[in-house]
């Protein structure tokens, strides 16, 4: 059996047995179908206030949202590396103990005492 002559003959049986009601029982039937049909309209557009211009910018985001994902992460990786950079360039009294060690500006007493921070307080409050 074809699914529109199914329809068909499903219509005919309910027409025939509308016409045996009582008048209140169709129209509290026609009250019912009313109300659902307004309730069905308004679940099937719940965005009917979105202008099309709106509409028309969350379709461009969600086709480019792996592109603007992509960026977000290359903003927070360049941020993070600027950040990192900033902080690493202070400056530091171990850059001036580092650089006399180095250069053997450190008297001998102070690698033999084994009172290096003695030295390094001392000398660093000329």
């Amino acid at each position: 059996m074809n699914e529109d002559t199914y329809a068909k003959e499903l219509i005919a049986v309910l027409d025939k047995g509308l016409a045996s009601l009582r008048p209140e029982v169709t129209s509290k039937l026609q009250i019912s179908r009313a109300r659902a049909c307004a309730l069905a309209s308004q679940r099937a557009y719940p965005q009917h206030f979105k202008s099309a211009h709106s509409l028309a910018w969350v379709d461009w985001v969600r086709q480019h949202r792996t592109v603007l994902v992509g960026m977000l992460l290359i903003m927070a990786l360049g941020g993070a590396t600027a950040v990192w950079q900033s902080s690493s360039g202070k400056d530091d009294s171990t850059v001036s103990i580092d650089t006399e060690l180095l250069t053997g500006d450190l008297p001998v007493n102070a690698y033999l005492d084994g009172h290096l921070s003695k030295w390094v307080n001392t000398s660093s409050a000329y």
